[in-house]
């Protein structure tokens, strides 16, 4: 079920953000997300008694509200990234 709750946050941000990309909108919930639950106990394990890792969780536990406030996004694009580009091998 996170992901007609993430997609709805995101849509709220567009909302209130028109011009940002979806890479900035992303990025804004990733980076106000919390490894906390929304209890305020950290975030376990499909067991529910061990800590969970970020291979768990991914960004962490979505806040909607601080997304529409992060103080930092990452706008990035595929040019941002052309550097890391492998080169073709002559045939």
């Amino acid at each position: 079920m996170s992901c007609p709750h993430v997609a709805a946050a995101a849509a709220l941000i567009k909302a209130a953000y028109p011009d940002w990309s979806n890479t900035a909108i992303r990025s804004a919930l990733m980076t106000t997300a919390t490894q906390t639950n929304n209890i305020g106990l950290p975030i376990t394990d499909s067991g529910g008694t061990t800590a969970a890792t970020p291979f768990h969780y991914g960004s962490g536990h979505f806040q909607p509200a601080m997304a529409l406030n992060p103080g930092l996004i990452y706008d990035a694009n595929y040019t941002d990234y052309s550097f890391i580009s492998v080169p073709t091998i002559p045939a």
